[in-house]
């Protein structure tokens, strides 16, 4: 929780000093100083390239790990309430239907479970879409509830072994820097019971 209030911080300090930055510049663009305009243009290219550079190394440095079957992630917006887990594994020939609950701990306001995005992630690195993307968890999920839904792939389940990926969907949350950036948070899956943790 505290690297995501963390990351929202920073993710705000940096659009401030972006702004400010452009707005020294067009200023000094209309009084005619190309210098100053030059100079300031330059340290805010420079300030957002660092920033860039900054949520690129905080997706290589997180870690991957496979949580056990029956383990939940938590997703944070200014904290962190909502909460998923795989409950069940369901196998046909060609599919795997996974009950995914999501719950909420929240005290009052709802979660929006319909904001996450779900993928079956392969040892060998092979990325499966749902079935039928977008369908799962439509409503909204009131404060202290749970619900569950069942996400489906098309996927032999004796081929490799799978994991569940599940990430916020949305820019702000790429642009986060530290474990709370959502491709770095995605390297945490969630194990179908047939993966090493």
């Amino acid at each position: 929780m505290l690297a995501h209030l963390l990351g929202v911080l920073g993710l705000i300090a940096a659009a401030l000093l972006l702004i400010l930055g452009l707005g020294i510049t067009v200023f000094a663009l209309a009084r005619g100083d190309r210098a100053l305009a030059r100079r300031t243009g330059l340290a805010t290219a420079a300030f957002t390239a660092l920033y860039l550079v900054g949520t690129a190394i905080s997706v290589g440095a997180a870690p991957s790990r496979v949580l056990p079957l029956g383990q939940e992630l938590s997703f944070c917006g200014f904290d962190c309430h909502l909460h998923v887990s795989i409950v069940a594994v369901e196998t046909d020939e060609d599919r795997i239907g996974l009950v995914v609950r999501a719950r909420s701990d929240a005290k009052s306001e709802p979660e929006f479970p319909q904001e996450l995005q779900f993928r079956l992630v392969g040892k060998d690195g092979s990325v499966l879409v749902p079935f039928q993307e977008g369908k799962t968890f439509e409503e909204p999920l009131g404060a202290g509830a749970s619900a569950v839904d069942t996400v489906t792939f098309v996927a032999p389940f004796a081929g490799t072994p799978y994991s569940l990926r599940v990430v916020s969907r949305g820019l702000p949350k790429a642009l986060l820097i530290g474990p709370a950036n959502s491709r770095a948070a995605g390297r945490i899956t969630l194990g179908l019971g047939d993966s090493p943790s």
